[in-house]
């Protein structure tokens, strides 16, 4: 945040079965000044996004008990959430993979591995923090 300013910080939810990639996340994303909950199954993702309000979604698509495709269908398909951005992150790089997660309303797509500056970039577009010749 710019020195002075009193605005909320923005909450994101990390949603992957992977703790180490989690983990990496939310310290990237803390010290971008983002408030981060982490969910390490999309079951418990969409359980906490009954109880709480999030301004992003992360999440992956190969998980236990819900996937993100599931998620992706529960969080777009519900009025409170349908219009929280999400970013897919994950290990399937295919076109076709690229596809369907746009398809299912996912609004950007990363691929495993990834750089820290990839997904702040992301993160940092998704709130329209992106200006020219930015960089991580």
């Amino acid at each position: 945040m710019k020195e002075g300013a009193r605005q909320m910080r923005r909450k994101v939810l990390v949603i992957d079965d992977e703790e180490n990639i989690r983990k990496l996340i939310k310290r990237l994303l803390e010290r971008s000044e983002y408030d981060v909950k982490e969910s390490a199954d999309g079951e418990q993702a969409v359980v906490e996004l009954g109880r709480s309000h999030f301004d992003l979604l992360i999440c992956d698509i190969r998980m236990p008990r819900k996937n993100g495709w599931e998620v992706l269908e529960a969080v777009k398909s519900s009025p409170k959430t349908s219009s929280v951005p999400v970013i897919v992150l994950t290990g399937m790089n295919d076109d076709d993979d690229m596809l369907k997660c746009y398809d299912s309303g996912a609004e950007y797509y990363i691929s495993k591995p990834f750089t820290p500056s990839q997904l702040l970039y992301g993160v940092r577009m998704m709130f329209g923090e992106v200006e020219d010749g930015w960089k991580a």
